[in-house]
């Protein structure tokens, strides 16, 4: 007896079909993606303000040496028909690097919890060592302008005071009694809105500027003197320092094992283990391309945010990093995994029903889906593993049905195992995941070829009943 249309199907049509719904199924994986995307940003704002409570990410600047220059201009004014000759009074500054700047920075780490979320933050012990020299400064005064020595000023300034845990210290050599510093000084008023943009916009709200300055009496053209200083300071997700010196040379110890080093410079040496890591950073003074001393005005001061370096507190456990790395080959495993089906279907004389199809892509959208859930709760791998055990469990049970046979039902457990595997391996192994998903698209073409070698697409195949 012939077959009717709805009672039989070649394999030609069939694996077009397969592939319409392959194309369908990135419908939900999208949603899924959207999902994934607003809980990323949910949990970048919740850090953001669990990190605010602790002043952010921070950047450190100075010691700089803030000498006023008044500025007394004769100016000739016209009042009843006569002239007279006024002087007009203004306000300069000339800042001046330190010659020599070493900072040591030890930071210890700890995990906050707000929700389901962790946010990392830190304390950092700095103390740091140098040297100024006052260069000739003749060049840079400006007409009818004179240095005000007895106003001069050591000036620092960091991205938010709230951060600082003991009062800064530094002691000139050479003098008894430590310099007091006083907030809201000349220094915040060098300045304008900020415009530093580091290589993480984690790191946006660090180019805050807030300065703190002390008078430094005592001081004459040529002078030259050394200090020493520490300042204790908290902050969240990063620490920078601006390469403040001539030459700036800084060391960093710290116990959290997963350091990301951002900025202008890389460290000229690291090492880094499960416990921890210290780095060393050397920047001489034609590589932060900054004057060593400069006219407010002629340079804008901010810009030495642009040679800012320093570590951020990485989380290499982040779920929904991880998620969006698997996504993004959500669509050709889905396929891989539908070609595999058919090639089963086709080596067999049971057929499987669009419908089933539908509903065997439609578990493998939930699993993305189940990852991001449990990602939030757990692990990487362990998130990784609960879902797609109960995906390729309740897969294969679904195939022992389909097609009528616990040999393939197991054989189905196995390849998904396998295919699950390789994903993981391709979420883990980011740099190299062009190379390996090209690599088995290949084999999945070559082995489709093989397996359908001998087939007749255009043979018509009877639906085999239900019952």
């Amino acid at each position: 007896m012939a077959q009717s249309p709805l009672q039989a199907r070649s394999l030609g049509l069939k694996i077009l079909a397969v592939g319409l719904i392959v194309l369908l199924l990135s419908i939900p994986l999208m949603f899924v993606n959207f999902l994934s995307w607003e809980r990323a940003g949910r949990a970048d704002s919740v850090r953001a303000e669990v990190g605010e409570t602790y002043g952010g990410s921070q950047i450190f600047r100075g010691p700089y040496l803030i000498l006023p220059v008044l500025v007394e201009t004769p100016i000739q004014v016209r009042e009843d028909g006569e002239t007279r000759e006024e002087i007009r009074r203004s306000q300069e500054a000339i800042i001046v690097s330190a010659d020599q700047l070493n900072i040591n920075m030890n930071q210890t780490s700890e995990i906050r919890r707000r929700a389901i979320y962790d946010v990392a933050v830190f304390n950092a012990d700095l103390s740091f060592t140098g040297q100024f020299s006052v260069p000739e400064l003749t060049a840079m005064i400006p007409a009818n302008g004179t240095i005000q020595w007895q106003g001069a000023e050591i000036a620092f300034a960091i991205s938010d005071l709230r951060t600082i845990g003991d009062d800064l210290i530094f002691e000139i050599e050479g003098r008894t009694t430590p310099l007091i510093f006083e907030p809201g000084t000349r220094f915040d008023r060098l300045v304008g809105a900020p415009t530093f943009n580091a290589a993480s916009a984690q790191l946006a709200n660090s180019g805050r500027w807030q300065g703190v300055a002390a008078p430094l009496s005592g001081l004459s053209a040529g002078a030259n003197f050394s200090f020493t200083g520490r300042l204790e300071l908290t902050g969240a997700d990063a620490l920078m320092v601006a390469a403040s010196g001539r030459n700036t040379n800084v060391s960093v110890q710290s116990d959290w094992p997963h350091p990301s080093f951002v900025g202008a410079y890389l460290p000229e040496g690291r090492e880094i283990s499960s416990t921890g890591f210290n780095a060393q950073w050397q920047v001489p003074y034609l590589a932060r391309g900054v004057p060593g001393a400069w006219l407010q005005g002629e340079f804008d001061v901010r810009d030495v945010d642009r040679t800012a370096f320093g570590v951020r507190l990485f989380t290499p456990t982040d779920g929904y990093t991880s998620v969006s790395r698997s996504l993004k080959y959500a669509i050709f495993f889905i396929g891989f995994l539908m070609l595999m089906f058919f090639l089963i279907e086709a080596a067999s004389k049971d057929r499987v029903h669009a419908a089933q199809y539908i509903l065997i892509g439609l578990a493998q959208v939930v699993f993305y889906l189940l990852l991001l859930a449990f990602s939030e709760h757990m692990a990487t791998f362990a998130a990784y593993f609960t879902a797609s055990m109960a995906t390729i469990s309740v897969t294969s049970l679904y195939a022992v049905t389909a097609f009528r046979s616990k040999a393939r039902g197991m054989a189905t457990f196995a390849v998904l195992g396998v295919i699950y595997a390789m994903q993981y391996a391709l979420v883990l192994l980011e740099d190299y995941a062009l190379l390996i998903g090209a690599v088995l698209a290949f084999f999945a073409v070559a082995l489709t070829m093989y397996v359908t070698r001998r087939l007749n697409w255009y043979e018509l195949v009877p639906e085999k009943s239900a019952s």
